[in-house]
């Protein structure tokens, strides 16, 4: 890598890091550096955003080793819950997350990348390779994001292809456990004003949860990606198309059941007995084309068309246990479509101003099955062995929105910015069922179809003062909105477990928020350190969780959800060849208002008062790199650390769903040639904690999903031109 390069790469950590090398003579100079984010639809500076936001350069997430969104948990305040690798794996932002993983419903937190939405799971290339940058939006972004992007959202923005330079990159990596690792990109120029560029990635690595069962491995993945983009520039704008494609194959979420004390039934929480095979295997193909048309020096024209579509298959056996009580089985296909277009206008010195458009279709297929085997064991009642419960669901999805934002200089120091989004969205929905009524509560004997539609406003204003060129206040109320939904397993009307002919499936509404944020991002000791805090409390209505209610499992909007929390984040160079990093959240969340008694107890209570799901109370994470010369180059030293609360994995705080605290530890030491050339080797989890990353409990048992990867040791080297 690139010397310029590595300092960016710390700078564009607005929380913590991981191994990040600078180079001795620019450390301190890169501190002065920011890095340009575009989270409020325009180019500004990472410290000047009236936001909570973290950003995360292309350097970081390859020195970092993170391959997809959910490992970013470890390194942004605010953001917690699950990192292995299932696309059904949960993670929350300021204590809300989705945990509805059906296709009725959609997900809390926006997932986008070049500026297109992707909310589906297994729908999306989530590979992360020759990446520019992400920006993690954390609270409400109604205005900014729009479509579901109710607790936050995570921006991923490739690399794009360059006119000037044939340039490009090649690592490759080898570790325990199978570990092989490669990653390449290529710019070429085309003429004046074209350049392509194409990457391309591969991951595999066997598994580290021994499965008794069958002497089988868990927990390996094989995944690749390729990339293409071909860019045409000139005076009037720019226009870039870009395909992408992923396959990826790797184990489903793997569930360890437990006794009554909470000890593993193996002996051993990395050791597993299960008798149904996982697997997360999936197809996704993705085109974007770009457009910014200059109109003249005041007004600029952004246009992004969006094409997507994938078939998954994911399958688990979620009872943890070798008895063959359930098993789980998701066969799912979709395509989908978007065009957002935008007008930016920069009136003034003292006025800015945009105003955009966007449309959204989807249509998704899925085939649930559950199959059902010998409960004897648990319920003292016989069922049939292998018994196979299917949920066939199609679902036509779409919506539109309008939206505005201006930016108006009160005075020198103070600005304030003011907009809205009104969105549409209709869902119609058509299920089949099929069973006897084990999982799911009902069967039907004709397709049940539904139809419905929702709109909301979602506001924000935001205040941001200048106190001098070293720190910046901020204060913002804004809004959110997602979409209601559809309850794919249960409907409005049956009799004895059958669905009557007028039977509609069950809905929920919309779920909307309010936060008030404050907040300060600035400078000390002359730029050598950086800073952010934030301060939030945030007012959820009609919040949508998954209760379970007479042996069913459905989709409910909880009354009220109160939350509150502060994060802060320092980056700071000690000396020429030391820096550090470090960030940190603590997060209050209370359940209230509940319109049903979802955690009746024979004691009468309820869940009032609860925290909500994947919401640690603390999370801490940080770390120091050193830099050296040495040999026409620079050896180079890094420690990152992250740490978590205990936390509940369901909204009753039930023992059985309790995740312990941990925390982690890596370390990695290298050599950085001015030949562009580098070696390394790295430690993960050096001090080899065991934790998981979900609890429930199945017939009164505790199960314990998704294991830590153990100690894991490897090597990488890479050269750039």
């Amino acid at each position: 890598m690139k010397a310029t390069k590595y300092a960016k790469s710390l700078l564009a950590l607005a929380v913590v890091g991981a191994p990040v090398s600078l180079s001795a003579n620019e450390k301190e100079s890169a501190l002065l550096e920011e890095i340009v984010v575009t989270a409020q639809k325009r180019s500004e500076s990472l410290q000047d955003v009236p936001i909570a936001l973290s950003a995360f350069t292309g350097d970081f997430i390859k020195e970092a080793k993170l391959t997809d969104v959910k490992q970013l948990v470890a390194f942004t305040p605010g953001l917690s819950g699950n990192s292995t690798d299932s696309f059904l794996d949960t993670i929350s932002v300021r204590g809300v997350s989705t945990n509805s993983f059906g296709i009725g419903g959609d997900s809390s937190i926006g997932i986008y990348k070049d500026g297109v939405y992707y909310g589906r799971n297994g729908a999306a290339v989530t590979s992360f390779f020759d990446v520019e940058r992400v920006e993690v939006l954390k609270g409400p972004q109604g205005l900014l994001f729009g479509r579901n992007a109710a607790s936050g959202a995570v921006h991923t923005i490739t690399e794009k292809p360059n006119l000037e330079d044939v340039e490009g990159y090649v690592r490759l990596g080898a570790g325990e456990s199978g570990r092989q690792q490669a990653e390449f990109a290529y710019n070429q120029p085309l003429g004046d004003s074209w350049a392509m560029r194409i990457a391309g990635s591969h991951s595999e690595q066997d598994g580290f949860v021994k499965n008794l069962y069958n002497g089988d491995d868990l927990g390996e993945h094989d995944r690749d990606a390729v990339r293409l983009s071909i860019k045409n520039q000139g005076d009037w704008g720019d226009v870039t198309l870009t395909a992408e494609h992923e396959e990826r194959k790797q184990y489903g979420s793997i569930y360890i059941g437990q006794d009554a004390n909470g000890n593993s039934f193996t002996g051993d929480d990395r050791t597993a007995n299960l008798d149904f095979q996982g697997k997360d295997d999936a197809r996704v193909t993705g085109v974007t084309l770009t457009a910014n048309i200059d109109l003249n020096e005041e007004m600029t024209l952004t246009s992004i068309t969006g094409y997507s579509k994938h078939d998954w298959v994911y399958q688990e056996d979620w009872d943890g246990t070798p008895v063959g009580l359930a098993g789980y089985l998701q066969e799912q296909s979709g395509e989908y479509y978007s065009q957002e277009v935008r007008l930016n206008v920069d009136t003034s010195e003292d006025l800015k101003w945009y105003v955009g458009a966007s449309a959204y279709e989807e249509d998704v297929t899925a085939e649930l099955s559950n199959e059902v085997g010998d409960a004897t064991p648990y319920f003292g009642v016989p069922y049939y062995n292998g018994l196979l419960e299917t949920n066939d669901t199609d679902g036509e999805y779409n919506g539109w929105a309008v939206y505005a934002d201006m930016t108006y200089q009160i005075t020198e120091k103070l600005d304030v910015s003011v907009g809205a989004r009104y969105t549409y969205d209709e869902k119609e929905a058509e299920t089949e069922i099929f069973g006897l009524g084990f999982v799911w509560p009902v069967i039907t004997l004709a397709p049940v179809k539904s139809k419905q539609d929702w709109d909301d406003i979602s506001p924000r204003i935001a205040l941001r003062y200048f106190v001098d060129e070293d720190l910046m206040l901020f204060g913002s109320v804004s809004e959110g909105y997602k979409a209601g939904g559809f309850g794919t397993d249960t409907v409005t009307s049956s009799i004895g477990g059958v669905a009557l002919p007028d039977a509609e499936l069950d809905d929920f509404d919309p779920e909307t928020i309010t936060s008030y944020e404050i907040g300060a991002k600035g400078d000390l000791a002359g730029g050598k350190v950086k800073y952010g805090v934030s301060a939030y409390y945030y007012n959820y209505e009609d919040l949508q969780t998954v209760i379970i209610e007479v042996g069913k499992a459905l989709v409910e909007n909880i009354g009220e959800v109160d939350g509150m929390g502060v994060e802060m984040d320092l980056r700071a160079a000690i000396n020429d060849n030391w820096s550090l990093f470090i960030g940190a959240a603590w997060s209050e969340t209370d359940i209230s208002d509940i319109p049903l008694d979802v955690c009746a107890e024979p004691g009468g209570s309820n869940c009032d008062g609860n925290r909500l799901a994947f919401n640690p109370e603390w999370t801490v994470s940080g770390g120091i790199n050193a830099n050296y010369p040495l040999n026409g180059g620079e050896v180079f030293a890094a420690l990152d650390f992250s740490w978590q609360d205990d936390f509940y994995s369901d909204g009753e705080n039930s023992d059985n769903a309790t995740v312990d605290s941990v925390g982690f530890v890596n370390l990695r030491t290298g050599w950085n040639s001015e030949q562009n050339w580098s070696v390394s080797v790295y430690v993960e989890n050096v001090f080899d904690e065991e934790s998981f990353a979900g609890r429930s409990g199945v017939a009164g048992f505790p199960v314990n999903a998704g294991p830590s990867q153990e100690r894991l040791a490897g090597v990488d080297i890479s050269y750039s031109f």
